[in-house]
């Protein structure tokens, strides 16, 4: 049960966060739902060790999955110099991130190719820009 925890925990964190695009079929690709994702330093060097690079290079696991845990590290430098500014990363506390997903992704909307998640109150963090 303990280890079960972690492992739900981390996906959950990884693949749920008010800033990350929920994509419906017609808008989905593979880059994007690779890129619907974040990397999070859980647990700090803990995390980094037990759960070998997953938490803290997410991002390029869900690009790369087949690239050794080891070689994560550097892969997410390259990762970071390219996506530059649309690199998901958040250095939240583990638990504070914790309570803010479990507050802040409540619901998405029914309508829309690209939404976001909603808080209770329907409130999103983020919004899909108009062109």
């Amino acid at each position: 049960m303990f280890t079960n925890h972690w492992i739900v925990m981390l996906t959950y964190l990884h693949h749920s966060d008010p800033t990350i695009p929920y994509y419906r079929r017609d808008a989905w690709t593979f880059l994007r739902g690779a890129l619907a994702t974040v990397d999070r330093p859980l647990l700090g060097w803990i995390g980094r060790v037990f759960f070998h690079n997953v938490s803290h290079n997410h991002v390029s696991h869900h690009l790369f999955s087949d690239i050794p845990f080891y070689n994560q590290p550097e892969v997410t430098t390259h990762i970071r110099k390219v996506l530059k500014d649309d690199y998901n990363f958040d250095s939240t506390n583990t638990f504070r991130a914790l309570y803010r997903t479990f507050t802040e992704c409540e619901f998405i909307e029914n309508e829309g190719d690209v939404v976001f998640y909603k808080n209770k109150e329907g409130k999103a963090a983020r919004e899909v820009a108009e062109l």
